[in-house]
């Protein structure tokens, strides 16, 4: 080991958690069993794991929805997530200015959830281009299937945030070529100003996995469950 590496024993043979880091900070493991008499094997070759950036929400938290046995509430983020980003650009999905994105959710009310999409110029989620937030009523828990709970909700609110000129001149031609307005107000972006777009009043289902600090969601449809999960898992601040 260097001489910036710091040497730390573990009784456990499966895993070891690391607390106490830094956000956005790279760290770098290897590992060595050592047997009863105290003697050291070989290091492993390296991995490294990088923590969260650091993040904060512009939504207030309040209230909890308990999902099984767990009491989901407060703010849950995602890492900045890189893959499939380009793909999604080239696609005309995203705007041409967005490298990485992290998804958000933030429990709002008793039965109201704010789930959030934040989209980056640079691979370390600090540049905004820009965001959408969905806001959710009525958020209902229904069965477990597997792991994984049931649950249904309405879209009663939408707003979408362009930080740059890139994401306005995107989405005013998306809200346009759609037919997309505010209560029949033509949506004219501003850089820097939330637009309240106003909700659908659809009623969707989806799948939610929830631990003491893990959120996980499908992607919501107005017809059926999802069959799979979003890859993106957000842990709670």
């Amino acid at each position: 080991m260097s001489s910036s590496s710091t040497a730390i024993t573990v009784n456990s043979a499966n895993y070891y958690t690391h607390t106490g880091l830094d956000n956005g900070t790279t760290y770098y493991y290897k590992v060595a069993a050592v047997d009863s008499a105290g003697t050291a094997g070989t290091l492993s070759s390296e991995v490294n794991a990088k923590t969260h950036s650091s993040f904060t929400s512009t939504t207030t938290a309040s209230g909890s929805i308990t999902v099984g046995s767990v009491a989901m509430s407060g703010t849950y983020v995602s890492a900045c997530n890189t893959s499939g980003v380009a793909a999604a650009v080239s696609g005309g999905y995203f705007p041409s200015d967005i490298v990485a994105n992290r998804d958000v959710l933030v429990v709002t009310g008793n039965d109201n959830v704010s789930q959030e999409s934040h989209f980056y110029t640079d691979t370390t989620c600090s540049t905004l281009s820009g965001y959408s937030k969905n806001g959710w009523d009525n958020f209902t828990v229904g069965d477990a299937s597997g792991e994984f709970y049931k649950v249904t909700y309405q879209e009663l609110g939408y707003k979408n945030k362009a930080g740059t000129a890139v994401w306005e001149a995107f989405y005013e031609n998306y809200f346009s070529t759609n037919n997309i307005t505010a209560s029949g107000t033509t949506i004219d972006l501003v850089v820097g100003t939330e637009y309240d777009v106003g909700g659908s009043g659809s009623s969707y289902m989806n799948l939610f996995f929830v631990s003491s600090t893990i959120v996980r969601l499908g992607e919501g449809s107005t017809s059926s469950y999802p069959t799979a999960m979003d890859s993106l898992e957000m842990v709670k601040q």
